[in-house]
């Protein structure tokens, strides 16, 4: 299966265009949002109705959990229909076939709001990746919140930031996905373990494995 990854989008819709298009172009099975939809909210039913029509679905972020989780009534009256109900059907996390899909670190409660904010920074040392590769059984955690790219496996942390494609293939891999707002998305086959990064308007280079 191939998998389109969109993180942190927080409404740029432009963006978000491209990206699905080039989705379509790819023939990607299916859209997974890894979190922050929501940014200001004056372009949010714009960016809820293309990834509805994209059939994505997907996890929330920090941003998103007001919309996602018992939203008030003036949130209500804010906006559409169909992004409330978008907005609704997106998980605290989310797990497809050996993948897990959380805006943030797998240790955190996606369901408590201080921990949606919770941001030390991505992994630096062992003892962060241990608690990130101990509160898992996924072979793979795909996660956003950083707005940039990085591989982390247990024995460390691999010195990849987007540049070329990768293969995660043998070991536990914890992803973070750079995002859309930059300009930042992915393709994953679940079969091949092929990641592809995408950087809207920059030709991706030549393939480098990740064994």
């Amino acid at each position: 299966m191939k998998l389109g990854l969109l993180t942190d989008i927080h409404e740029h819709v432009g963006n978000l265009r491209s990206a699905l298009q080039s989705f379509q172009q790819q023939h990607v099975d299916l859209v997974v949002v890894i979190g922050d939809v929501f940014e200001l909210g004056k372009h949010l039913d714009e960016a809820c109705h293309l990834l509805a029509n994209a059939g994505a679905i997907g996890v929330w972020g920090n941003h998103d959990y007001g919309l996602c989780v018992r939203p008030d009534d003036q949130t209500r009256l804010r906006y559409s229909t169909e992004s409330l109900r978008f907005m609704a059907s997106l998980n605290p996390r989310l797990q497809l076939e050996d993948c897990l899909f959380c805006h943030i670190e797998p240790w955190l409660d996606a369901e408590r709001l201080e921990d949606l904010w919770y941001h030390a920074g991505p992994p630096q040392d062992h003892q962060h990746l241990d608690r990130i590769f101990g509160a898992t059984s996924q072979r793979i955690t795909f996660a956003g919140h950083y707005h940039q790219w990085l591989v982390a496996q247990p024995q460390g942390i691999d010195p990849w930031h987007g540049e070329t494609p990768i293969r995660l293939s043998g070991d536990r891999f914890f992803v973070v996905i750079g995002a859309l707002c930059n300009g930042d998305y992915a393709t994953y086959d679940t079969d091949s373990g092929e990641l592809q990064p995408f950087h809207i308007g920059v030709k991706n280079p030549k393939h480098r494995g990740t064994e």
